[in-house]
């Protein structure tokens, strides 16, 4: 008897719901927002922070726009070119770009009319209804914006698709670098543009070259003259300075810097010295130093200061970067004030410039009375050189680029040949130094940590290892390290979806990097659309 009432009272609500529709004129009555789910986060690397989604797509195609508003179009006209290039080679339309009239349905909209403080000068808001607007208050914040939509459209079969929604999207930490030591190793610009391209497309935004050094132990042998070292910039002023297996000239740092300027990512450029420092010790025998290992500077002697200067005159100019890379590493421990002495130096000297120091993180061990400036930034590589707690307790900032965690030195036998970016992804915090001695871990929220930086050390230098080799080991590390220095976060993702989304997303719009192996097996690239015309 309870089941034929429940079928009867079915059938009669069926009947009003009928007859309620019928009489509703079409168009007042929309329950599509009723019945469909709001859209889930859509998957990016590195994870949006907020994501708030309704319902139904976006759909661009041939007759969508780029829209710019009309007073940033001077401002975003490098954003926007990268952006209409780049859907291009995504989805194979090459779309107009306006900065007059209203967006319409299947448009772009690109604007830095945003009010929101908390987005800072990288953070963006995404809004995705019948168009699309990326809005933020900087230049760099509607860049991101961008590498959102494409990674997003690379997932999709058509290459046509976004959920609808609003991302409200911005970075936990400021730094978030890669180290490339092309001392040791020669890459042609090209790869260092593709890389500068493959950094911004995961949002990382500083690209820290070694531009010199030498073979371990290089500076010990009796024949030190004639063992390996690089010097990697190439100048007229310095004859007979830069190296013969590969340099680069001042044009050529000029196109990776254009490349740079157009994809948010600043190239922080390192001279190391007065250690690791064989190629201007061979150039200049007379600067050696006469006590220690050849690839150290003599820091007794007024020349080394006088040539170190016209180094730095001739090269600074070269790069655009607000702060600079002094190296500063692993010199003789009972040599430490006038090692500390010369930090000051050219900490002094960058400031005139109107720049700012970066150094390696050298000064619990090199200890001494001599105060060493506490604007200078210190990338903590090894917690017994520079101590992460010694070191914020002394006043300085700091970028996480321990060794034991964030080094990867291709087939050495020592350090990592690939990082653990599963445990990385899991685990790791920009603020761990140390798993095993927590005392030696900042804070999450300690002002004085900006974030951290990966690296990798050719050590076992050029012939050994191949660009191919290189990309291998980056790729990984770079899409799992991008995510917990935007976001901090994992988002509840397991690792093993994370990799399959990284592959999915794959190397940025523009690039020719060489094939990576996929989870499976097989050696392959994924497809990034149609190559663009040659110009």
């Amino acid at each position: 008897m309870r089941k034929r009432i429940i079928v009867i009272w079915g059938i009669l609500l069926l009947g009003i719901v009928i007859i309620f529709i019928t009489i509703v004129p079409a168009g007042l009555l929309d329950l599509s927002h009723l019945l469909a789910s709001p859209n889930p986060v859509p998957t990016v690397i590195p994870g949006l922070r907020e994501w708030h989604g309704s319902s139904g797509l976006f759909t661009s195609g041939p007759t969508s726009r780029i829209i710019v508003d009309l007073p940033d179009a001077a401002q975003l006209e490098g954003t926007t070119q990268v952006f209409q290039r780049d859907l291009f080679s995504v989805s194979g339309h090459m779309l107009p770009i306006l900065t007059t009239g209203a967006p319409q349905t299947g448009d772009f909209y690109l604007t830095l009319s945003n009010a929101d403080r908390g987005l800072g000068s990288e953070g963006y808001l995404l809004s995705v209804g019948d168009f699309t607007t990326i809005s933020a208050r900087t230049n760099t914040g509607v860049f991101y914006g961008t590498r959102t939509v494409l990674q997003i459209l690379v997932q999709d079969g058509t290459r046509a698709h976004l959920p609808k929604g609003i991302a409200r999207d911005y970075p936990r930490y400021q730094e978030r670098a890669f180290m490339l030591d092309a001392g040791r190793k020669f890459f042609p610009i090209s790869f260092l543009e593709d890389y500068v391209k493959f950094m911004s497309w995961y949002k990382m935004n500083d690209f820290h070259i070694h531009f010199n050094d030498n073979q371990i132990g290089g500076g010990d042998s009796p024949d030190w003259k004639h063992s390996y070292a690089a010097f990697r910039l190439n100048s007229d002023r310095f004859k007979g300075l830069a190296a013969r297996d590969g340099s680069y000239t001042r044009q050529d740092i000029q196109a990776l810097e254009t490349v740079a300027s157009a994809y948010a990512v600043t190239i922080t450029p390192e001279i190391d010295a007065p250690a690791h420092a064989l190629a201007l010790t061979q150039y200049r025998p007379d600067l050696a130093s006469p006590q220690y290992s050849k690839d150290f500077l003599d820091l007794g002697n007024p020349h080394t200061y006088t040539f170190m200067n016209a180094i730095w005159d001739e090269f600074l100019p070269w790069f655009s970067a607000k702060q600079i890379d002094i190296g500063a590493d692993e010199y003789a421990q009972s040599d430490a004030d006038r090692f500390r002495q010369y930090i000051n130096t050219y900490d002094d000297y960058l400031r005139r410039k109107g720049k700012t120091t970066r150094m390696w993180g050298s000064l619990t061990q090199m200890q001494s009375a001599v105060k060493v400036n506490t604007d200078i930034v210190i990338d903590v590589w090894n917690n017994r050189w520079a101590n992460p707690i010694d070191m914020v307790n002394q006043g300085f900032h700091i970028i996480n680029a321990n060794d034991n965690l964030l080094y990867i030195v291709p087939k050495a036998g020592y350090y990592h040949d690939y990082l653990d970016s599963q445990m990385l992804y899991e685990k790791w915090e920009p603020n761990i130094f140390d798993f095993a001695n927590p005392a030696l871990n900042l804070r999450p929220d300690d002002p004085h940590l900006l974030g951290g930086m990966f690296a990798v050390w050719n050590d076992k230098l050029g012939g050994a290892v191949t660009d191919a080799e290189v990309h291998e080991r980056v790729k990984p590390a770079m899409q799992a390290l991008s995510q917990k220095l935007w976001s901090g976060t994992t988002g509840g993702v397991p690792y093993d979806e994370f990799v399959l989304a990284a592959w999915q997303i794959g190397d940025a719009p523009g690039t020719h990097l060489p094939p990576t192996q996929p989870p499976g097996g097989v050696v392959t690239q994924p497809t990034m659309g149609i190559s663009l015309p040659p110009q």
